[in-house]
């Protein structure tokens, strides 16, 4: 009874939610979530000590006070990120695109992988900045499909898909990922997009250096530039106001996988996506989610060492 209680009342808040967006003008609203973040931070005891514990492991600060301003910070971020992306959902679809505003800092060669409409290709990027928003615009160039964990609550999850609906961005549920569905978006010359800063469970994946800390970390981006030969993207959707980014992304990055050593060249591989991702959280810490818990490896630190 509790639990479905507790459903229910996730179902209401998240409803009330979404009508705010339809009422108040993005600015208001933003800085009505942003209250929300910070309120969040304070009740919600375990994430905020996950959050804090997390960032003095990672070194990002060096004491507790430091730790727990960017924690409040990070807590008001992801609200925000998730907010922008409904309300960009609604902007696109009523022609008000002109207010979302995005900078492109994009090499010629993935332009050039971006704008094939033969071309698949997979992008790689981390829970940072505005990484709800951002495929919402790159799906304006080249559709997008998402691997994402489904919500546990049913109800929200309807509504936050309805919010969110695109035709040119599709998701794929991470516990229904079978590789086939996976290697069919890449086919069908979409960018598949992955978020890969979560601990990861199972066979598919390994352990590799984040923050200098052992993190289990799924090795699907590796694994499917080997099988189909896509080219592999990193890119960091950076918030630089209001529904405003700056989305920086590299150059085409194409591993080298041998028969012989390929749980090695898989590793490697692994190891340079989160090391990549590492070097901006580094740079813009207020905008990570930091209240996931990322290091439950259990073995000696020096025994993970980045190749």
């Amino acid at each position: 009874m509790a639990s479905r209680l507790r459903l229910f009342g996730e179902y209401v808040g998240v409803r009330a939610g979404l009508a705010l967006v339809g009422l108040l003008p993005p600015r208001r609203l933003f800085s009505f979530v942003r209250f929300l973040g910070s309120i969040s931070f304070r009740l919600l005891r375990a994430r905020r000590r996950t959050a804090v514990d997390n960032i003095l492991k990672a070194g990002v600060a060096d004491d507790p006070r430091t730790a727990r301003r960017l924690a409040r910070e990070s807590f008001r971020s992801v609200a925000q990120a998730v907010s922008e992306s409904i309300v960009a959902s609604r902007l696109i679809a009523s022609g008000r695109r002109d207010e979302i505003r995005a900078e492109y800092v994009i090499p010629d060669e993935t332009r050039a992988l971006f704008e094939d409409p033969a071309q698949g290709l997979i992008l790689v990027s981390g829970h940072i900045g505005n990484w709800e928003l951002a495929p919402k615009l790159i799906a304006e160039i080249k559709p997008i499909t998402g691997i994402a964990r489904r919500m546990d609550n049913p109800r929200v999850q309807a509504l936050l898909e309805g919010a969110r609906a695109s035709d040119r961005f599709e998701i794929i549920d991470k516990h229904d990922a079978h590789p086939m569905k996976i290697v069919r978006a890449l086919r069908r010359h979409r960018i598949l997009v992955m978020l890969t800063d979560q601990h990861a469970r199972g066979d598919s994946a390994c352990i590799v250096d984040y923050f200098g800390r052992p993190a289990k970390t799924h090795t699907t981006p590796a694994v499917l530039q080997h099988l189909t030969g896509a080219p592999i993207v990193f890119g960091v959707p950076i918030r630089t106001g209001d529904l405003s980014l700056k989305l920086i992304l590299s150059e085409p990055i194409r591993y080298h996988f041998d028969k012989a050593t390929l749980g090695a060249d898989v590793k490697a591989a692994t190891q340079d996506i989160a090391k990549r991702l590492e070097e901006w959280v580094r740079r813009y810490p207020e905008q990570y989610l930091w209240a996931h818990r990322r290091w439950k490896v259990g073995v000696p630190r020096h025994s993970v060492k980045a190749p």
